[in-house]
């Protein structure tokens, strides 16, 4: 009996040795990257193909592709509370207000010299430190379809402020367009479109400046019902299209492409998107105007395709190869070309394609970090999503929009 336990034993054991050893399999390190893009973003399909391109060179790791899209923060924020993140995630504006104290400080890896002055100081905290490998950088304004500006007869450099903004719709909306495409089924463009109308309210006009107030913790109520203005506006003179609240984001993105609207809820990462359903489309971007003539037209600028590192994950040596990976010129070159963006480091360049005369032509424009991730408390942009969707469907008026808002601002504020 005894002998047939031990033969029993040993065809276990050579079994479990078999299965263990064979194809290496059990040793292949598994690494997680969470992206907040959305699924169909060149950017998106660039960092796939990236990933794939370092699997077949290192077949000792598996890099597993999780894309957030507008659940992104929710999702992050449950993992941040478990202490139970990725490997890696792109941080999206908030490298250094919301997750610096998850991520592995960056200054010690070899491109870290190479990071470029448009994107250091909104990744660099006040100890000299930053926590993400900056691929790209977001530099951007209103994203706009010049075949149907052209078609409507509206010139551009015509609109510097928003009344002239609302009277090019209004040309649009005559011409048989649709002058703004929002995805709200999706909720984060309503957010884009409130950080157009916050920037236009609060910031452009620095004599009359609102940034300050917000840092220091005070809530500019009477404007904010201004900001919230932009999008009650919009609706009531009927320059979104019909199916703003049930249409999805990549609705927007092909009704745009097609030739059908003159501007959309997004970034300039919607040209990329925009060109992948009509290769021959003409777009382009303006700068968010101001509010009234005493202020100035204005862009974006922040992070884009930034990834940073988990510094407790039991991963993180390998994760760091991934990162100096990306890094390479070659790779940075490919983000960067994929979102029409500038590069996040100086030792490469991208083909930001259509996109180049427009950023030749606003080279002197001034450029702001995006305005929750600078001004708001960290949180507030679901507020902004939410308060403006209320406004969208008639819920909310903009005064208790505003003073929703409000609310919310003092009680992140505090925390």
């Amino acid at each position: 009996m005894k002998k047939v336990l031990i033969a029993v034993a040993a065809v276990v054991v050579v079994a479990i040795l078999y299965f263990a050893l064979a194809g290496g399999k059990s040793n292949k390190t598994e690494l997680t990257l969470f992206l907040s893009m959305q699924a169909t973003e060149p950017s998106t399909l660039t960092f796939e193909a990236l990933a794939d391109e370092y699997m077949k060179a290192n077949p000792d790791v598996s890099v597993e592709i999780i894309v957030g899209g507008g659940d992104s923060e929710s999702m992050l924020k449950t993992k941040m509370a478990a202490n139970d993140l990725p490997d890696m995630w792109s941080t999206h504006g908030w490298s250094l207000m919301r997750y610096s104290e998850y991520l592995e400080p960056m200054n010690s890896q070899p491109w870290a010299k190479d990071v470029s002055p448009l994107i250091k100081p909104a990744i660099t905290g006040k100890d000299g430190r930053f926590f993400v490998l900056p691929m790209d950088v977001e530099v951007t304004g209103i994203p706009c379809n010049m075949t149907v500006l052209e078609k409507s007869g509206v010139d551009i450099d015509d609109i510097k402020t928003m009344d002239d903004f609302f009277a090019a719709c209004e040309k649009i909306k005559q011409a048989g367009f649709i002058p703004i495409v929002l995805g709200g089924k999706d909720i984060w463009p309503i957010g884009q479109y409130m950080l157009w109308a916050a920037f236009a309210e609060l910031v452009a006009d620095t004599n009359d400046s609102e940034t300050d107030n917000l840092v220091a913790g005070r809530f500019p109520l009477e404007k904010w019902v201004d900001v919230v203005g932009w999008m009650h506006r919009a609706k009531e003179l009927g320059y979104f299209n019909v199916d703003v609240v049930t249409s999805s984001y990549n609705d927007s993105v092909q009704t745009y492409a097609q030739d059908k609207a003159a501007f959309i809820a997004s970034s300039n990462y919607a040209v990329g998107e925009g060109l992948t359903y009509n290769p021959n489309g003409k777009f382009g971007f303006i700068p968010i105007p101001a509010a009234t003539e005493s202020g100035d037209v204005i862009l974006m600028t922040g992070e884009r395709s930034a990834i940073g590192v988990w510094k407790d994950s039991p991963r993180k040596a390998e994760a760091l190869k991934f990162i100096n990976f990306l890094a390479q010129p070659k790779n940075t070159a490919r983000m960067a070309t994929a979102g029409s963006n500038p590069t996040g480091l100086t030792n490469s360049s991208s083909d930001t394609g259509m996109l180049k005369p427009f950023y030749e032509k606003y080279a002197s424009v001034k450029t702001y970090p995006i305005f929750d991730r600078a001004y708001l408390p960290s949180g507030m942009w679901d507020t902004l999503c939410t308060t403006g969707a209320a406004v969208l469907t008639g819920s909310m008026t903009p005064e208790q929009a505003a003073e929703k808002t409000k609310g919310d601002f003092k009680k992140l504020y505090q925390q």
